[in-house]
């Protein structure tokens, strides 16, 4: 099987995945009225229980509440450290 395995075809369509995952959470996160994927709430994300549609909020499911994320716009998370920005020089 390790033969079978082209690494630059995998790392391509592995690429292709998180690039198309992205921009499907960036679209439920504007769907639920938040600018950024940190604002989402556990109480915000349901999960199915069952087969026969019923749901529950991940908060209840997995008894865990998200610490509230200081969020203050795009343009403050792009200067961000933490997030890929170049490190301030001090």
């Amino acid at each position: 099987m390790q033969r079978g395995l082209v690494v630059s075809d995998k790392s391509e369509r592995a690429a292709n995945y998180f690039k198309a995952f992205r921009k499907e959470l960036l679209e439920i996160t504007h769907a639920a009225g938040y600018e950024h994927p940190c604002e989402l709430k556990m109480s915000d994300l349901k999960m199915n229980t069952s087969d026969r549609y019923q749901s529950k909020n991940m908060d209840e499911i997995f008894d865990y509440t998200k610490s509230t994320v200081n969020f203050k716009g795009m343009n403050e998370a792009v200067s961000c450290d933490f997030l890929g920005a170049s490190p301030s020089k001090k």
